[in-house]
């Protein structure tokens, strides 16, 4: 049985767009996790995510927090009989009609699930791993999935940022996708109302992709993100200091335990001897997709860190980070131009243009300008040109900007 619990404010989740808790109870486990005991030799967990019985994703899980799994493919859902999966796909791949009827349409997934909690997240996803490739192409045997680290540190800003649902990992086998089929969604694939994909939160900053590997294409095509209805499940419970109040925490949504019915200890997993295969996958070709609007883990979690999303960015903001003896003012700028360069190409050209004119050449701001002139120089048109001959004009070929500047018309002399 699935019952609605209450929804959840997601004001400050900037991932997800609406929420809502669930308990599961009676539910089958058959879309389920088995884990090991620890390894204390290795310090890690060897855990499989299974469907029916069968692998869709194996791992090895270190117990350090900032420390990445290991991850390889499973069987593949494409060759798993689950009719509960096939019985919401007609529904699921219609127009989005809100959370609660998204709790409706998804009840025979959710059934399938462990007894307990779940938030069930509208989520706006990347589809790729974290890094500048296509989520599907992940190598056959366990490799590093940096993005499924629990908490990721930021060298730049000298600070850790907990897991979110941000990146995917893939549960179908590549030679499933129809690329024909994909076609059909790219019109309807950015919109707000557009079909949902389904993904299960798994570790970090990974997803597991359940259903909608062609929309997932779809959106790698036209270089947006991916909207996904995330199963979450609780990872257990959390208290900051002896005397605060107890939370158990769902991603990086945190909910009072007063307001659970849980026993006074969360109950462990059986463990199970743990024994991993290989499945042979073919890769994707990357070069029908885009990939320049996805931050990579670094980048993702230096946004989150300089808080860019909840700023508006003008050329005063920007004159004033410039002008602040703060460092952290000048660490902020540089995520705001790596994040805008991502998501808003003319917002980048405004920023880049700001510090290029009111920056000064000084070792602190080499890394700022030469992020600028990045910029500038992809940016193809009269004042970009202008900008970067007004440089060179100024400066000679010891300049540690020189090869980036020259290279304005390699791209050029290259794009024709």
């Amino acid at each position: 049985m699935i019952e609605i619990q209450k929804p959840i404010d997601v004001e400050n989740h900037l991932w997800c767009n609406e929420a809502i808790l669930i308990r599961v109870t009676g539910g089958r486990s058959a879309l389920t996790t088995i884990s090991s005991d620890i390894d204390y030799d290795d310090h890690d967990v060897k855990s499989i995510f299974m469907l029916n019985g069968k692998p869709l994703i194996q791992g090895q899980y270190p117990v350090c927090p900032t420390c990445s799994a290991l991850l390889a493919r499973g069987y593949g859902i494409d060759n798993i009989d689950c009719p509960e999966i096939k019985s919401i796909r007609d529904r699921i791949n219609s127009e989005y009609l809100g959370i609660n009827n998204a709790i409706e349409v998804l009840t025979p997934l959710l059934e399938l699930l462990d007894d307990g909690y779940f938030v069930i997240a509208d989520a706006r996803l990347y589809p790729t791993d974290g890094t500048d490739h296509y989520f599907a192409n992940v190598p056959d045997s366990l490799s590093t999935i940096t993005a499924t680290c629990c908490e990721y540190y930021n060298h730049e800003f000298l600070t850790t940022s907990s897991g979110f649902p941000a990146y995917l990992y893939p549960t179908q086998s590549n030679a499933a996708l129809d690329t024909k089929r994909a076609d059909h969604y790219l019109d309807l694939i950015d919109k707000d109302n557009a079909p949902r994909a389904i993904a299960y939160y798994h570790s970090g900053f990974v997803c597991a992709l359940l259903d909608g590997h062609h929309k997932a294409y779809a959106a790698a095509q036209k270089g947006c993100m991916l909207s996904a209805l995330v199963i979450i499940p609780m990872g257990g419970t959390y208290r900051k200091y002896k005397d605060s109040e107890e939370l158990a925490f769902f991603s990086d949504i945190m909910i009072p335990v007063k307001e659970l019915s849980l026993d006074s200890e969360i109950k462990p997993r059986s463990k199970q001897r743990i024994q991993f295969e290989n499945y042979h996958n073919q890769p994707i070709y990357e070069g029908d997709l885009t990939f320049r609007f996805y931050p990579t883990i670094e980048e993702l979690t230096g946004i989150y860190a300089a808080e860019v999303e909840k700023l508006t960015i003008t050329e005063d903001l920007v004159k004033q980070w410039i002008e602040s003896r703060d460092t952290e003012d000048r660490y902020r700028l540089q995520a705001v131009l790596r994040y805008y360069a991502k998501k808003e190409p003319e917002q980048a050209f405004m920023i880049a243009k700001t510090v290029i004119s009111h920056a000064p050449e000084s070792a602190i701001f080499n890394h700022l300008l030469a992020e600028s002139y990045s910029v500038i120089v992809k940016n193809k048109c009269e004042e970009s040109e202008q900008i970067v001959l007004d440089h060179m004009v100024n400066h000679d070929s010891k300049c540690l900007l020189w090869d980036l500047c020259s290279s304005y018309w390699e791209d050029v002399k290259n794009d024709n």
